[in-house]
């Protein structure tokens, strides 16, 4: 009996140790999304230091814009001005001004893309771009005219995001699949509610273009929203947003075979979604390097 008591206390402490040590897991959280494959949070320390600012530009465009190619081109110089710290989506909404070509080789136009236009609030004229998706101080609207884009990027430019981004991925070339591995640090602690937003993007598409009073055969487009893997306004952080907090996302997604991944990329941006739109920070990697 002695034995069997000694046993029992044995059993016990075992027990103990065992429910003591036990590993909490992830904070699955997959909402609605079924790109989502896992949702990770956790505090780290010390704080990251924070990122150099991207500036987050989000055009609005249509292939029978004659002045479209204008706003192409202050792009393109605004990425050699910052390299690197241009953040850039060219949407297509479906409109008049995006209707294709017989001629055309593809159809941008797209309906997450409309959606997006009305969640901003369209100003009625193309080309339009936010910036940073902020509403500024004397403006009517977020979308702005191509005139003031360079200035208002100038301003964000120097701003120290409360946020930074880390985009990961791997991509299998047998089955088309794409990982992406979503990292938000919040460097400061963040009241407002935000949303992650994460797409691809693809460039170097040869297709019709108005330009001017010429339809250019042979214009090519870039940075041109081919699909949302969160959804079109982002998906929610729900996680408290003290400095140190960790979002960690995990998507996984199948590439269309008539997509070239080679000249694609993954685009991801924190912003907010109640009392303003505004966007922290900006980053994007290729899906192949």
């Amino acid at each position: 009996m002695k034995n069997i008591g000694w046993y029992v206390i044995i059993a016990a402490a075992i027990f103990s140790n065992l429910t003591a040590c036990k590993e909490v897991g992830p904070d699955i959280n997959l909402g609605n999304n079924q790109n989502v494959v896992a949702d990770t949070t956790y505090v780290e320390s010390p704080v990251a230091t924070p990122q150099q600012k991207n500036v987050v530009v989000e055009e609005f465009t249509g292939v029978k814009c004659p002045n479209c190619p204008q706003g192409h081109q202050i792009i393109a110089g605004l990425k050699t001005q910052y390299p690197e710290r241009i953040v850039s989506v060219s949407f297509h909404p479906i409109n008049s001004l995006g209707i294709k070509y017989p001629f055309s080789v593809y159809d941008f136009r797209s309906p997450d893309a409309q959606s997006l236009f009305d969640y901003i609030g369209q100003i009625g004229q193309e080309p339009a771009a936010g910036i940073d998706r902020k509403l500024y101080s004397g403006e009517a609207a977020i979308l702005l005219d191509k005139s003031k884009w360079a200035n208002y990027v100038s301003q964000q430019i120097t701003q120290t995001p409360p946020v930074n981004i880390l985009l990961t991925k791997s991509y299998d070339t047998s089955n088309h699949e794409l990982t992406i591995v979503a990292e938000v640090h919040y460097t400061q602690s963040i009241t407002e509610e935000n949303k992650l937003t994460v797409l691809l993007t693809e460039s170097n598409m040869v297709s019709a273009q108005l330009n001017g009073s010429v339809v250019d055969t042979f214009y090519v487009h870039n940075d041109v929203m081919r699909t949302f893997i969160t959804g079109v306004q982002g998906d929610a952080i729900t996680s408290t947003r003290e400095a140190g907090r960790v979002i960690r996302r995990v998507y996984k997604t199948i590439l269309d075979a008539a997509w070239k991944p080679e000249n694609m990329h993954i685009v991801a941006y924190v912003n907010e979604y109640q009392n303003s739109k505004a966007a922290y920070q900006g980053a994007e990697v290729k899906v192949i390097d």
